[in-house]
């Protein structure tokens, strides 16, 4: 029954988050959900009991696991994330390696916690948010486009993994939903790269009015959880099946060519 079963979502205070976790609450799991400050997180769901944790910590992912280590995980949804937007010139080393504390060592350290409990129980689902930048690298986007291809290489690894321990991994890549979370703009006015990486910020700014509801997204992780198999990859939003589907089969070069179409370069 899954009104016995606990289900723990990074990042449930808005967003894909927190959309996740409604639909889980809907279906009747227990809700665990991470937010930076609990106290001060507005419209909190019922339901679903909110712990501190920034997993670009490693003292706060600490923290949390004590809080939550003697609860029986049987679904972890790794969905905490953030964004950049910037050249590779002008987006500094600390930038790059915070969004991978962020993005991926992060996940890492949360999911090597959890990951005991249900090899010894033969039984657990793990879910990681990627992106479809995670398989099409979007320009200005470098330091994002690295931490989802990292996402997806080792949710795929870790999948193979454990199927000797009966433990279900899989990856969900989004494409085109509407979000809260404003990419962290590297780049001075002053810079050569300028006018394209404000190109870049001004597109995606203006593609937010036409993206789909993160309740996609949420109904496509309750539907990988659901299943007795799931699928390794699932992709979801706008015309991610479309794109996945380009990515496979068309030359490289054309598929490069169609991504800076898309961000309005030539």
């Amino acid at each position: 029954m899954k009104n016995q079963q606990t289900l723990f979502i990074t990042g449930a205070s808005s967003g894909i988050g927190r959309s996740i976790a409604q639909a889980a609450v809907e279906k009747g799991y227990r809700v665990i959900g991470t937010s930076r400050n609990p106290e001060r997180t507005k419209d909190k769901l019922e339901g679903v009991r909110y712990v501190a944790l920034d997993v670009s910590n490693p003292e706060s992912i600490a923290q949390c696991w004590e809080e939550i280590k003697d609860e029986k995980i049987d679904v972890l949804i790794n969905n905490a994330g953030q964004s950049q937007i910037g050249p590779v010139e002008e987006t500094t080393m600390e930038k790059y390696r915070y969004l991978f504390e962020v993005n991926f060592f992060g996940l890492i350290d949360l999911t090597r916690k959890i990951l005991p409990q249900m090899r010894e129980r033969r039984a657990g689902t793990i879910i990681n948010i990627g992106s479809l930048n995670g398989r099409f690298a979007a320009p200005y986007y470098s330091a994002y486009v690295a931490t989802k291809f990292a996402v997806s290489g080792f949710t795929q690894s870790l999948r193979s993994e454990m199927k000797e321990f009966n433990v279900t991994v899989a990856l969900v890549e989004p494409n085109h939903i509407a979000s809260n979370i404003v990419p962290d703009f590297n780049c001075p006015e002053g810079s050569e790269y300028f006018p394209y990486a404000d190109n870049i910020r001004q597109s995606v700014k203006g593609s937010m009015s036409e993206a789909e509801s993160s309740k996609v997204i949420a109904d496509t992780v309750m539907n990988a959880i659901d299943k007795n198999a799931p699928s390794p990859i699932y992709v979801s939003g706008g015309n991610a099946g479309l794109l996945a589907f380009a990515k496979r089969f068309l030359p490289d070069k054309v598929a490069e060519k169609m991504i800076r179409k898309t961000y309005g370069l030539k």
